[in-house]
């Protein structure tokens, strides 16, 4: 053997060793480290949480707040929202002066919000529930003009006003939108039972309660309820008597109609590349009947033509049968429609000699 390959096999193996004994030196030095780290005591730093009181039951119209109702749990954000209470310390008193109600049905886990209840000591009444700068203003109804008692506290509506003046009626939209405080004595705007109410409250602007005011002197109101979640206003005119002779279609109908008309459209569009298709094979169909007829002629005259016959022979009496008709209808359907086509009949080929 080679001094050279014994000097290297050497110095591979004193390198093999060097570099299994700096890993093992590696490795007990990061598990010794990882133990000591693991000994020290874990300090937590406790952060400061946030509180919010929500609702614990279904809170309504009237309800006074008490702990029982009530309850705080932890809100993960640094602020409280707007309006909102930290502790129910802040709502909930013994005393009576500073009791406080709600004024705005809450369901369960919903934030209390200033909103939605009375002052301290202040009772739940129609007027804490207003928005700051409305009114208040009520009008008479019966079982028709208020929507056969579907309008609820909570719900908007459009106010409308019938007059008659000189013997011509006509009608016109008064207000938009409107929010109902109440009907008759109840302002709980989680009722959801329809009755039959002679009054329902508004809030409305000043000007707007001047104009139901108004209104209800010269005329007849009636309401007209609104989607819960419709917020547009329309462009509106006035309806008169001339009105009602022009008949409109109700809305989903309408649609219906334009579908059906636009398949219609469409078909008729397809159908209109056939035409000439169609006009071609009728015209080929007559000029084929038209030729046999030609030769079933000439086969007659050929046969009329003959004066010698060559001897007699005996014919039997032949019955003769009505006339066919000559010519038939051939109906073609395109597009959906028909039409009808007089031919020449085909029988008429028999004629011809086998």
């Amino acid at each position: 053997m080679r001094a050279t390959t014994v000097i290297s096999l050497v110095l591979a193996l004193v390198l093999a060793g060097m570099a299994a004994f700096g890993a093992r030196l590696w490795l007990n030095t990061e598990r010794a480290q990882l133990a000591s780290e693991a000994s020290r005591p874990v300090q937590v730093e406790l952060e400061e949480k946030n509180t919010i009181v929500v609702a614990k039951v279904v809170l309504q119209f009237g309800q006074r707040l008490t702990r029982d109702k009530l309850e705080e749990i932890e809100w993960a954000a640094s602020e409280l929202p707007k309006g909102t209470f930290s502790s129910m310390d802040q709502l909930v008193s013994n005393d009576e002066e500073a009791a406080r109600f709600v004024v705005s049905s809450i369901e369960i886990g919903e934030p209390i919000f200033a909103a939605n209840i009375t002052q301290p000591g202040q009772r739940a009444k129609l007027s804490t529930a207003l928005t700051p700068g409305m009114k208040a203003a009520a009008i008479r109804v019966n079982d028709v003009l208020g929507v056969a008692g579907f309008v609820l506290p909570g719900d908007r509506v459009d106010i409308m006003l019938t007059q008659d003046s000189g013997g011509k009626a006509f009608v016109d939209v008064l207000l938009q939108g409107v929010k109902v405080l109440a009907i008759d004595q109840i302002a709980d705007d989680r009722k959801d039972q329809p009755s039959v109410v002679r009054t329902v409250t508004f809030e409305v602007s000043t000007e707007e309660a001047q104009k139901l005011a108004l209104a209800a002197s010269v005329g007849r109101l009636s309401l007209a309820l609104r989607n819960i979640g419709s917020a547009e206003t329309e462009s509106l005119r006035r309806v008169t008597i001339q009105d009602l002779v022009d008949p409109k279609v109700a809305e989903d109908l309408r649609l219906q109609q334009a579908r059906a008309l636009a398949e219609a459209e469409n078909t008729e569009s397809e159908a209109e590349v056939m035409p000439d298709q169609v006009e071609s094979l009728l015209k080929g169909f007559m000029e084929e009947i038209s030729g046999r007829l030609d030769g079933v002629e000439t086969s007659i005259d050929e046969a009329n033509s003959v004066t010698e016959v060559p001897k007699p022979v005996a014919v039997a009496p032949i019955a003769l049968a009505p006339p066919k008709p000559t010519t038939a209808t051939v109906g073609v359907i395109r597009g959906g429609k028909r039409s009808d086509y007089r031919v020449p009949v085909v029988e008429a080929i028999e004629a011809e000699p086998r």
